[in-house]
């Protein structure tokens, strides 16, 4: 049997650096400095930092409390905190999350070869544009650095959650180092000054425009990951006693901490190596791969010691993109482990399906743009189920029993019922209808064309398909889920099979 220390996580630092390895992944890097710059600055930090606290912190409470207190992943945890019939929510957030990670997968690969080129110089001097789609598309170079980071990534699975905090112990630390090096670099070059200036000037105008809130509410839901399963999955491997509230608040401030430094490390260097602010603010507005893959690198060829810098961003990258996949796999695993598989069975099933089902996305940036639009606005009906879940179960309910334990340091008032319960599922389903009316707005003649991979329809189509087959199978995957170990009044040991 193995020994106490073996069980779950082995300290609060190496659950506070997975739990924030998870959430902190590309979208703080390349997203998030963007959507600051297109926004208002300021006025958008302010912003993500109101729906953090509203959505994102509500949302991981719940999160953790469920795979706490069910010691199981998302379907197990919905089948015994609301019965048999809610399993289809659980496993519904499980298979977004395992679609979302073979796509995203894809990024690892195409990274891997940019801080290769960057190494040998090779994209010096190129239309970069070109050398980005030569890239994505069909490379076979690159389709090898997508396999090669999967299966590290079963190695790290397949040696337990131990080995999972050791990984993000070395990568957080080391990615927070390269961040600010490179942050420091960018606020250093002449010019940079007018960048930093606009990342913290609040233009307080943006902050009674309604798409500056719902672009917060995005980045959070996509940068923190509220719904993600990840934190519920990790949740299982956690100590009975371990302070929930002030873990998942960390959590929060930790991602939020990566995303304001990343602000530092993109925008002061936009805005230096540009001739002019509307050039700048053009570049912001080119797409995350557009200014990651493009736009930097094209500053990296001018800026004096380059070469070097685009070697620390795109490891910083890759480190921020890996630990989140370690999170999103272990979603997976856990998941099939549920029912009865051994640790090195859910392993091969959870590799085998990303390197399936992401190989197409790593062929062909078009699919990896339709799964990254499709799976990243299903993604937000996970809140939504969350909430519901919640209040199903009565919300002071679980505010009193499990988030308010006599033990925890943190407590939650009733502001955290109001919040978990009305405000992030009300407001992510405002959400999702904002991007369902912009999406008709981008293609009105071809909207509700299923073949339009950027269309509307695309993604109603794709989700229906996945909710439908969840609601056949919702029984039977009920029913196959090993031992329950919800007992409704406090969070139990961690079971033998996850140690």
């Amino acid at each position: 049997m193995p020994d106490k220390k073996s069980a779950g996580f082995n300290s609060r630092m190496g659950l506070m650096m997975t739990l924030i390895g998870g959430s902190v992944g590309t979208g703080n890097i390349w997203r998030f400095p963007r959507m600051a710059a297109l926004n208002g600055g300021g006025a958008f930090v302010i912003a993500l930092i109101i729906a953090s606290f509203i959505v994102a912190l509500p949302i991981l409470n719940a999160e953790m409390l469920l795979g706490r207190a069910t010691r199981h992943s998302g379907a197990g945890a919905f089948r015994d905190f609301l019965g048999d019939k809610y399993t289809w929510m659980g496993t519904f957030m499980v298979s977004v999350c395992m679609l979302i990670t073979a796509y995203y997968m894809a990024i690892l690969g195409w990274v891997f070869r940019y801080i290769g080129m960057s190494l040998t110089g090779s994209y010096l001097g190129k239309d970069l544009a070109l050398v980005f789609d030569r890239t994505v598309n069909g490379n076979l170079l690159t389709y090898l650095w997508f396999v090669i980071p999967v299966l590290v990534l079963a190695v790290v699975l397949y040696k337990g959650i131990g080995s999972i905090e050791k990984v993000n112990m070395f990568m957080i630390p080391a990615l927070f180092l390269i961040c600010a090096i490179l942050a420091i670099r960018a606020v250093t070059l002449p010019g940079s000054l007018e960048g930093v200036k606009y990342f913290f000037n609040i233009d307080w105008n943006y902050l009674v425009i309604p798409t500056t809130w719902l672009n917060a509410l995005s980045q959070c839901s996509w940068s923190i990951g509220p719904g993600f399963c990840l934190t519920l999955a990790y949740a299982v491997y956690t100590q009975p006693k371990s302070d929930l509230s002030l873990n998942t608040s960390l959590q929060v401030f930790g991602n939020q901490s990566f995303a304001m430094l990343a602000g530092l490390m993109v925008l002061p260097a936009v805005f230096a190596m540009a001739s002019s602010p509307a050039e700048a603010y053009a570049a912001c507005a080119s797409g995350n791969q557009g200014l990651t893959f493009i736009t930097l690198t094209g500053m990296f060829q001018d800026m004096p010691g380059g070469r070097v810098l685009s070697v620390l961003f795109f490891t910083g990258l890759a480190f921020a993109a890996f630990t989140s996949a370690i999170g999103m796999c272990n979603v997976g695993q856990t998941f099939l482990m549920d029912f009865g598989w051994s640790r090195k069975k859910a392993v091969a099933g959870t590799v085998l399906f990303v390197l399936v089902v992401g190989t197409p996305s790593a062929l062909s940036l078009r699919i990896f743009n339709n799964q990254d639009w499709v799976w990243g606005v299903a993604l937000l009906l996970s809140t939504i189920f969350l909430g519901f879940a919640m209040n199903r179960y009565g919300l002071e309910k679980v505010r009193i029993t499990f988030l308010n334990q006599p033990e925890n340091e943190w407590k939650m008032g009733r502001w955290w019922s109001v919040c978990a319960g009305w405000i992030a599922p009300i407001m992510t389903a405002i959400m999702i209808i904002w991007w369902m009316a912009q999406s008709i707005a981008w293609f009105p003649d071809d909207w509700w064309d299923p073949t339009n991979l950027d269309g509307l329809a695309t993604v109603v189509l794709q989700t229906v398909l996945l909710l439908a087959l969840l609601s056949v199978t919702n029984r039977k995957i009920a029913r196959s889920i090993k031992r329950k170990y919800f007992n409704g009044k406090d969070f139990p040991e961690i079971p033998e099979e996850y140690r």
